[in-house]
């Protein structure tokens, strides 16, 4: 069962697997999409810019014709020639290969979104392995890209053949009209049959960008221990992580217990508990929790008061309770005030620390002053 857990394809990918595939330039895109894309934004390109193209084409036919006795092959008629060329076409073919581009960017944007990487340039010697081109040639994707272009094929000469077929008289008539009444009517026919084929690439294209998500997010499917192993390396390695809150909780319970020398009293219940309180007068509202433990860690704070001389003082219930509501660091609530204005009272006239005794004398004078 964990074998095949581990082996089988069943998760679906993760939003990392999902960007490393991303700048590594593997998206979903459809190319048939973005020909019929293509093919329909020039096929409204020539719709609209046709006439001047058209005139600019006429125009230029004539130029050379005319001025074909002064065009010599030395360099200077050359590029006179080649200047000509491109005052006369210029105007037009720019704007239509512009909307070409930008119709282009536009979708493959809107198909993968902003994205640009040069990983896609890097070359990679494993695919010059000759056993590996056979395996994809003969693989199941290669098969449905074979499937998808004979119907491709299949459908454009469908699409052709209902035009065609529908205009045979027409044809027949083409012969006798004249070029310039030719013109036209051939360009009536080329462009019912141009968007008639683009409209056809477009479903297709539809159809396919859709397999082709669904083909992506199938290639990126993890295994039970690819995705194991991806969120170790995301969120750390949890032995690792266990380790570091160990050291991080050692630390805190040295430092904890690097305190229970500076406290006025330790209230203990008398041996699951004990809490260590301080109150400086000066600087605190209230009496401060400086540590606290239960079992082995109170004992703990009770052996290194008794090395320190600190006061100790029994009292269950208070113990418990500060030990349950208060953290280290905050300072007592009110409901507890007078049990421990009672302890420190009691505190203070047993406490013979020389540094304690010092403190509640200046504490005394600044009152007094």
């Amino acid at each position: 069962m964990a074998e095949q857990s581990g082996g089988e394809r069943t998760l679906p990918a993760s939003p990392q697997k999902k960007n490393r595939a991303r700048e590594e330039g593997n998206v979903a895109r459809s190319q048939d999409l973005s020909a019929a894309v293509a093919l329909l934004s020039a096929l409204a390109a020539i719709r609209y810019m046709g006439a001047p193209m058209l005139e600019r084409l006429v125009g230029a036919t004539r130029f050379y014709f005319d001025h074909a006795a002064v065009l010599g092959p030395d360099v200077d008629s050359a590029q006179n020639v080649a200047l000509q060329a491109v005052l006369w076409f210029a105007p037009v073919v720019v704007p239509f290969m512009l909307v070409m581009l930008v119709t282009g960017v536009t979708a493959n944007i809107l198909q993968v979104g902003f994205l640009f990487t040069t990983k896609p340039l890097v070359p990679k010697f494993s695919k010059l392995n000759p056993f590996a081109g056979l395996a994809n040639f003969f693989s199941l994707r290669s098969l449905v890209e074979l499937l998808k272009s004979i119907l491709k094929v299949t459908l454009v000469l469908y699409v052709t053949w209902i035009t065609v077929r529908g205009r045979l008289g027409d044809y027949v008539q083409l012969m006798e009209l004249t070029p310039l009444a030719l013109l036209p009517a051939v360009g009536a026919m080329v462009v019912t049959l141009w968007w008639r084929i683009a409209l056809t690439i477009l479903v297709l294209g539809v159809l396919d960008y859709g397999f082709q998500r669904w083909q992506h997010d199938h290639n990126l499917m993890m295994t039970m221990q690819e995705a194991k192993q991806e969120l170790k390396e995301y969120e750390g390695d949890p032995r690792i992580k266990q380790r570091i809150r160990q050291i991080q909780r050692r630390i805190a319970m040295q430092r904890m217990m690097s305190e229970v020398p500076k406290a006025d009293v330790i209230v203990t219940n008398p041996t699951r508990f004990a809490v260590a309180l301080r109150y400086d007068a000066a600087g605190m509202g209230a009496p401060v929790v400086i540590a606290k433990g239960a079992r082995l860690l109170a004992e703990r704070i009770r052996d290194i008061a008794m090395a320190n001389d600190v006061p100790i003082v029994q009292k269950p219930e208070l113990a418990r309770a500060i030990f349950r509501s208060v953290e280290i660091g905050h300072p007592v609530p009110e409901n507890l005030f007078r049990a421990v204005a009672e302890v420190l009272a009691y505190v203070y006239r047993i406490d013979r620390r020389a540094e304690k005794v010092r403190e509640r004398n200046q504490q005394w004078s600044s009152r007094a002053a």
